[in-house]
């Protein structure tokens, strides 16, 4: 048996799973499907279905921590399948109680785990043990202590076992959560901002249009101390929390029930108005957008940008709200997420507008797409090697 250890930072998206282990980098749809058979086992020879396995992952999950065990796809290999994909609802759904975080984070680790071992040794190993630190975050508007420590021990208290199919091949995978520290999503993007990876002040292209915008020369230490408005824009919600240096201002973690998503699923009814009644899931739609070369690209960016207006104005008229409530204290208006390249079209000016304003003594900082999807798993990166090493030996000690 092979026994391997990862340190894992998991931003559990709507639309995007992002996890960083061991400080590499890991991307994939957040959805799941539930097959009646494990797919057609040909006599492929492992090297050549590794390196694309977490693209054709399948696996079989036995867990305390979800409702059903038994073979899922996971990510990629959902969205192409035959198979209804499963999705976290927008509108609905807490992600403290879903499954789908569960599994999907089982199954992504357990994948990456054959993949190293495998590069390791150069051979299948049959078995493999597991054990994971983690640094995950829940959306604001649902985190608190009570939930934060139920989702951690969904995944610490749990026995979760997972076969991972590599073609006619099958590896085992004990997954033991050592250590998980959940904390509100904002959190994590501060670390990010003011930080690097190496733990020295953030100087690099995601502040070069602020730059240009107001005359300023600036780094990471420039936003250490000042009054940040978040605005997260995610698939089903926005988080808008405020925060002056690390610390939230407990008057404002908060957050709306509104996201791209949304707006996506208003698109995908047009679609199937316009073009075809199909079924089609959100992260199809998505890669429709994403993809320039897709025959549905222009049509879709249409109907996307036709359908978001509601949820842009929505947007607006909370932080607007927001810095009314706040006497307008605000130094930074910092906008980022998935959803926020999407939006900027429509969401800048009238932000920009807002903090140009005498009354209210803002700055528009809007991070650039290469980096807006990937702050909180970057954040959380940070978190996990500077500060979670530290909690996790004060909880130990105090038991």
């Amino acid at each position: 048996m092979i026994v391997m250890n990862m340190n894992v930072a998991n931003d559990n998206g709507n639309n995007e799973q992002a996890v960083k282990v061991n400080d590499n980098l890991y991307r994939q749809p957040n959805t799941y499907a539930m097959p009646e058979r494990p797919s057609f086992e040909d006599n492929s020879e492992p090297e050549t279905l590794i390196p694309n396995l977490l693209n054709e992952l399948e696996v079989d999950i036995q867990s305390d921590s979800i409702d059903f065990g038994g073979l899922y796809f996971i990510g990629r290999k959902a969205i192409k399948s035959k198979y209804t994909a499963h999705s976290m609802s927008v509108d609905s759904e807490k992600k403290y109680e879903s499954d789908l975080p569960i599994i999907n984070t089982l199954g992504l680790l357990a994948g990456i785990a054959v993949q190293n071992a495998y590069k390791e040794s150069k051979q299948l190993s049959k078995e493999i043990s597991l054990n994971v630190d983690m640094a995950t975050a829940l959306p604001v508007n649902q985190w608190n202590r009570e939930t934060a420590s139920l989702f951690a021990k969904r995944f610490m208290d749990g026995l979760h076992t997972v076969i991972v199919y590599v073609g006619h091949l099958k590896v085992r995978v004990s997954v033991t959560f050592t250590y998980v520290k959940v904390i509100p999503e904002g959190t994590p993007v501060l670390f990010n901002l003011i930080e690097d990876q190496d733990g020295n002040y953030r100087n690099d292209s995601i502040f070069d249009e602020f730059k240009k915008e107001y005359d300023l020369n600036v780094d990471g230490e420039y936003f250490q101390d000042k009054r940040i408005k978040h605005v997260d824009i995610g698939d089903g919600t926005s988080d808008t929390p405020l925060t002056i240096g690390y610390e939230y201002d407990r008057d404002f973690v908060n957050g709306i029930p509104t996201g791209i998503g949304h707006s996506i699923n208003k698109a995908i009814d047009l679609f199937k108005n316009e073009v075809s009644d199909m079924n089609i899931s959100r992260q199809q739609f998505i890669d429709y957008i994403k993809d320039h070369k897709h025959p549905y690209h222009e049509k879709a960016v249409r109907l996307i940008k036709q359908s978001m207006r509601s949820e842009v104005k929505s947007i607006h008229d909370h932080i607007v709200d927001e810095l009314k409530k706040a006497s307008n204290e605000v130094d930074i208006i910092c906008v980022y997420g998935g959803g926020s390249i999407l939006m900027k079209d429509q969401l800048y000016k009238p932000l920009k507008k807002l903090c140009d304003r005498p009354d209210v003594p803002a700055r528009l900082l809007w991070v650039p797409e290469q980096f807006a999807p990937l702050m909180n798993v970057e954040g959380l990166n940070i978190f996990l090697k500077t500060v979670l090493p530290q909690l996790k030996e004060k909880e130990l000690a105090s038991k």
